[in-house]
């Protein structure tokens, strides 16, 4: 990544009981006493989880062994000829050799040269995804831009500008002495609390199962408190800031209080789909975002900030407007990246739509993902943190 950017590639109402109706066209209501936003939906099912996960290790969606083709490895624009990693026959020093795909690695005939090595599209990351020279893109799940194409099950989101995501080299929000662990605060609306899937942990499931896999020490932080007792057979931290119908006026009012009691080392915002969904003075919603970044930004400057677009709905029409959205917000992340703030944007729109049937196959109901889109929420926002992520004790 160019200094301290963030675009990523892959980078909603309450519901406080599962048992509580979640309406297929709304963000579910706040609870009694909050802020109002929207209806609260009513329970579609989902899938029931004992452990909250279900295609676990980054099979939904097509990401089968923690490769997504626009996820991990790769370098931003140089890593070997296009497609490959090695020209098609074999990799001369010339077409896959120190300019392009490195000695060790894509050009000499002996170790990358020939098609089936060096870093194909499915297993190196391709040249485009990987961020193009105009963004200063890098994976931000680099740790496996070698032949194995990512961690193990690993997940998805990339990042561009900046050596680390939101930051530069030697950027680390999170603590380094050993045995801490990393303070994750997931703010949003009702996607963010898990509405409305049994056991309503939401992405935060498979996220902590992605941490645990890969042996990484996390916990989540918030005001608020709801999911599974465990995941994989560890106690799963129920924190989180995700108010079900809340639009981004509203997490401004609390985010503040929020943040100084909670002492996040990363923030996970993904907010807006109320706004956009209930026609809230569209236009301005993408000021009012970039208000909130700078306030969050403010509020701790040594945090990371990761700025999730938002997910598509079930309806077409609606879908035009949360796209324009998106590319508003994109821009809004790269002004404050630009002006030295650690923030990086995933792109969890294009994680959900690149799937042909996602109305189907990853939501529960007009607004909300079901158990496998909350799979792929997880795997796309750990993808843009893991390799900032202390090890576990």
């Amino acid at each position: 990544m160019a200094s301290r950017v963030g675009t990523v590639s892959q980078l909603s109402g309450l519901c406080l009981l599962a048992a509580v109706a979640c309406s297929n066209n709304t963000e579910d209501s706040p609870a009694t006493g909050a802020p109002t936003g929207g209806s609260r939906p009513s329970p579609t099912g989902g899938n029931s989880a004992t452990g909250g996960i279900v295609n676990r290790g980054g099979t939904a969606n097509g990401t089968t062994g923690g490769v997504t083709t626009s996820a991990n490895g790769g370098t931003s624009t140089k890593g070997g000829a296009t497609g490959s990693g090695g020209n098609s026959t074999g990799g001369s020093t010339s077409s896959g050799g120190t300019n392009s795909g490195g000695v060790a690695t894509g050009g000499a005939v002996a170790t990358g040269g020939t098609a089936g090595k060096g870093g194909t599209t499915a297993t190196g990351g391709a040249t485009a995804t990987g961020g193009a020279a105009s963004t200063g893109g890098r994976t931000a799940g680099a740790s496996g831009g070698a032949a194995t194409g990512g961690a193990t099950g690993g997940a998805g989101g990339t990042a561009t500008g900046g050596a680390a995501p939101g930051g530069a080299p030697g950027f680390m929000p999170c603590p380094t002495t050993a045995g801490t662990a990393c303070n994750i605060m997931p703010v949003g609306d009702s996607i963010t609390e898990g509405c409305c899937t049994a056991p309503m942990g939401g992405y935060r499931i498979e996220l902590f199962h992605q941490a645990l896999t890969n042996k990484k020490n996390i916990t989540f932080v918030g005001t608020l408190s709801n999911g599974p007792s465990t995941v994989d057979g560890q106690t799963f931290p129920t924190k989180h800031e995700g108010h079900g119908g809340w639009k981004i006026s509203q997490i401004a009012g609390v985010i503040d209080s929020a943040i100084s009691s909670s002492k996040p080392h990363i923030v996970l915002l993904k907010i807006g789909t109320n706004d956009i969904n209930g026609n809230d003075n569209i236009a301005t919603a993408p000021d009012r975002l970039a208000s909130l970044i700078d306030q969050i930004t403010k509020d701790v400057p040594a945090a990371l900030l990761v700025v999730s677009a938002i997910v598509p709905t079930t309806t077409d029409g609606t879908n035009q407007r949360v796209q324009a959205y998106n590319t508003a917000i994109l821009a809004k992340v790269q002004t404050a990246a630009a002006a030295g703030k650690h923030v990086v944007f995933v792109d969890n729109y294009q994680a959900f739509a690149k799937n042909a049937s996602y109305k189907t196959a990853l939501m529960a109901d007009n607004l909300h993902p079901n158990t496998a889109g909350y799979v792929v929420l997880g795997q796309s926002f750990y993808g843009v943190i893991s390799n900032l992520l202390p090890a576990a004790p």
